[in-house]
């Protein structure tokens, strides 16, 4: 887990700042079974944050300090910045925050907070009575526009999502408590999940479909380190017209939005520029084991027919796919082929995806991509499990939870 020291207890974090933080289906360059699911790149890390209601202080729930906080503190080191995150357990205690699902890496870095702080985290119905040992939270709230909606019903506090939903909150004037980036430094947000059946079938159309969209992402990431550029232009184009965001912001507004979201994303397809996902295969082991640990995941490794989490990651990680994608080892498609992909609508995530499609890379490459958007990653991984996505780009949380629990990684 790169750059994070958590002060007390915190297996939790462990999950979200490195080992949660990439999933993958296969592992270790095996070919992947005719059925089950696997895990075949990486999308992202970085790129969500917890913002507060109006009328809230961030300064009430977190305190930034270069000293060390001392014995009993609740706080995390952040090793980049050289800063320490201190917790105001007793602010937190009694709180409700919107998370946008149940098993999203969102909610599950918000149960990691309050895992180490000594808080439970239980769900909030309305009207409950809420208790000071004891963080709530409301899951299925999206988009930003969702958690507005959903304060005229519940007593919110604050709120975690991704990209761009963070940075429109911030738009629309509401406090920023704090990046996941600070708090999970260097986390891997997001996969590339694939249907195993599809790539028995279809390994050189998914390697072409690597192919381009890894070139994709360094397109973004050359365009985000230029921004003078035309194509710095054409991405936030892109990506103002492509990420959902609330009728209620101006043009200008959107746009802002869209830039602050760009920079707080760090935008990958592998550990390295030959395609290892070693480091993601490892994140995938400590996981599932952390998560099945702490009752969010029912069924073992052991369960699941493997001797150990790390023999389980193994398998459910699979490099193949994009090593051969980066080395051009494929045959150009002659026919057109299409890829059936689920993703996350108000997400940048996935941006990649809509820059390769508007800017014509995947027509190129004899590729239709249909996009089918999804509310958060549990949707995702519906689409993949049950045939309707061949791919599907979700986080590392839902895919591990979903997949073990429905049995769609096996010894």
């Amino acid at each position: 887990m790169s750059g994070k020291i958590i002060a007390i207890a915190v297996v939790a974090i462990l999950i979200v700042a490195g080992a949660a933080a990439a999933i993958v289906f296969m592992g270790g360059g095996e070919k992947s079974d005719a059925s089950g699911l696997s895990i075949v790149g990486r999308v992202n890390s970085e790129g969500s944050g917890i913002i507060l209601n109006q009328g809230e202080y961030p300064t009430d729930y977190i305190t930034e300090t270069t000293i060390h906080p001392g014995l009993g503190a609740k706080y995390i080191f952040n090793e980049d910045t050289d800063t320490y995150y201190v917790f105001n357990t007793a602010n937190w205690g009694g709180k409700v925050f919107a998370t946008p699902g149940m098993a999203t890496i969102q909610h599950v870095q918000l149960w990691d907070l309050a895992t180490m702080m000594g808080l439970k985290f239980v769900s909030y119905t309305e009207n409950m009575k809420t208790e000071s040992d004891t963080l709530y939270y409301v899951a299925g709230v999206p988009s930003f526009a969702e958690f507005e909606n959903k304060l005229k019903t519940a007593p919110l506090s604050g709120y975690i999502i991704w990209e761009a939903q963070y940075s429109v909150g911030i738009e629309r004037g509401y406090p920023g408590l704090a990046l996941t980036n600070e708090l999970f430094n260097g986390h891997t947000c997001c996969i590339i999940g694939a249907s195993n059946k599809y790539l028995s079938t279809e390994a050189n159309t998914f390697e072409v479909f690597l192919s381009v969209y890894s070139k994709a992402v360094d397109k973004i990431n050359a365009a985000l380190a230029d921004k003078t550029s035309e194509d710095y232009a054409t991405l936030l184009s892109i990506a103002t017209n492509r990420v959902s965001m609330p009728d209620s912001l101006t043009p200008q507004q959107k746009e802002d939005a869209i830039k602050k979201a760009l920079d707080n994303v760090t935008y990958l397809y592998a550990d390295d520029a030959k395609g290892s996902l070693v480091d993601l295969t490892d994140g995938i082991s400590s996981l599932a084991k952390t998560l099945y640990e702490a009752g969010q995941i029912e069924k073992s490794a052991q369960d699941l027919g493997f001797k150990s989490y790390d023999a389980m990651a193994k398998k459910f990680v699979n490099d193949s796919y994009i090593k051969k994608a980066l080395k051009g080892d494929f045959e150009p498609l002659t026919l057109k082929k299409k890829i059936n992909v689920a993703a996350i609508s108000g997400d940048i995530h996935q941006i990649a995806i809509w820059y390769a499609m508007d800017t014509k890379m995947f027509d190129a490459a004899n590729l239709e991509v249909n996009v089918f958007p999804q509310s958060n990653g549990p949707g995702v991984y519906v689409l993949l499990a049950n045939g309707e996505a061949d791919i599907g780009f979700l986080g590392a949380p839902p895919m591990t939870i979903r997949s073990m629990n429905g049995e769609d990684i096996k010894a």
